[in-house]
């Protein structure tokens, strides 16, 4: 049973599940010239293939919560008199979905923060100049 309510939870599922299976071949077949030679970083058309991908994965992440959360507490009765239902199935493992994916956006962000911290904190200070900077 599809959700009446919000038609587009089946359609963000499915799209989480084919988006990354349609990005492995972006990922692993050689877009270079020279395919004998393995290089470590992707370069030019392949490299914005992927960053065109990884946005557009960011995006459908960002739209699927968008709709789960906005019907928070569907009616799951297929009986109601308005006929906006979901399937209890169906909602809950995109709400819980959501949630973990929400969960994720926090620790990749926070493991941002920390870097940049680290990375202020520790870098060395510079050797040639003196207290003032030279003015």
């Amino acid at each position: 049973m599809q959700p009446n309510a919000t038609p587009n939870i089946p359609n963000y599922l499915l799209g989480l599940a084919l988006i990354p299976l349609l990005m492995i071949p972006f990922v692993t077949l050689p877009f270079e010239t020279e395919a004998a030679q393995p290089q470590e970083y992707p370069t030019g058309c392949k490299a914005c293939l992927v960053f065109l991908i990884n946005l557009f994965i960011w995006i459908w992440n960002l739209a699927g919560i968008v709709w789960v959360f906005s019907i928070y507490q569907p009616n799951y009765d297929p009986t109601a008199a308005d006929s906006l239902y979901c399937n209890k199935t169906l909602y809950t493992f995109a709400f819980w979905n959501a949630v973990y994916e929400i969960y994720g956006i926090w620790v990749v962000l926070a493991k941002l923060c920390k870097g940049l911290l680290c990375y202020v904190i520790a870098r060395p200070a510079p050797t040639h100049r003196d207290f003032y900077g030279h003015v």
